[in-house]
Order: structure tokens, then C-alpha cells, then sequence
């Protein structure tokens, strides 16, 4: 049975696929990448899939828009909800902490504290 987080991951992978294809198609059609580049490009990316959980998933993808710049774009998008991701979960810890009446720890977490302490 695949568990909830790898069906998040696989569904990030089959959009991060989706988008990079996207990008690629686009740049081909504008000129702005050459057919060899995005086919290595390609198989790059596709070399290191698949990653462990979604924080390895955009790292992979910083890694490869630092060489292929043109991937930027796609990076952003992913890092993002990565801060979004992080975001969430401080609330949430903050949260429980509050109607635990920890408050002490909830101000230590919006302060930048670890939320799994």
C-alpha cells in the first residue's frame, strides 16, 4: 500500500515533469534553447529522479536551474510552496502549542524556533 507522502511526492514529480515539458516545449519554440541542450537537460533531471521527499525534489531542481538557467522558472515555483509548506507547518505547531496553553513555545516558534520540538 503507498502511503500518503509518497502519493504526494509522486503526484509533485508527475507535476514538476509536466512543467519542466512545458518549459522545455516553450524555449524550443521561442529559440531560446537548443534541442541538444533540453535533451540533456532532460536526461539530467530524469537521472536523479526520484528523489526521497519533496525538500530533495527542489533541491534537485535548484541544483539544475543553477546550470540551466532557463529551468529557473520552474525552481521558483517549487520553492515557493516549499515556504508555503514551511509556513504551514509553524501555524499548525504554533497552534497546538496555543491550545496546549504552551505559549511560551508557540512564541518561540513564530520566532523561528524548530516546530518539532
Amino acid at each position: 500500500m503507498v502511503d500518503q507522502d509518497t502519493s504526494n511526492l509522486n503526484s509533485y514529480i508527475t507535476q514538476v515533469e509536466k512543467d519542466l515539458v512545458d518549459e522545455i516545449v516553450k524555449k524550443l519554440k521561442s529559440n531560446n534553447i537548443s534541442p541538444a541542450k533540453a535533451q540533456s537537460f532532460a536526461k539530467e533531471f530524469l537521472s536523479q529522479l526520484p528523489p526521497k521527499d519533496f525538500n530533495a525534489l527542489v533541491d534537485i531542481l535548484k541544483e539544475i536551474s543553477e546550470k540551466y538557467e532557463e529551468m529557473n522558472h520552474v525552481y521558483a515555483k517549487y520553492y515557493a510552496i516549499r515556504g508555503d509548506m514551511e509556513d504551514t507547518k509553524k501555524v499548525h505547531a504554533m497552534a497546538s502549542h496555543i491550545k496546549q496553553g504552551n505559549i511560551e513555545e508557540a512564541i518561540a516558534i513564530a520566532k523561528g524556533g524548530d516546530t518539532n520540538a
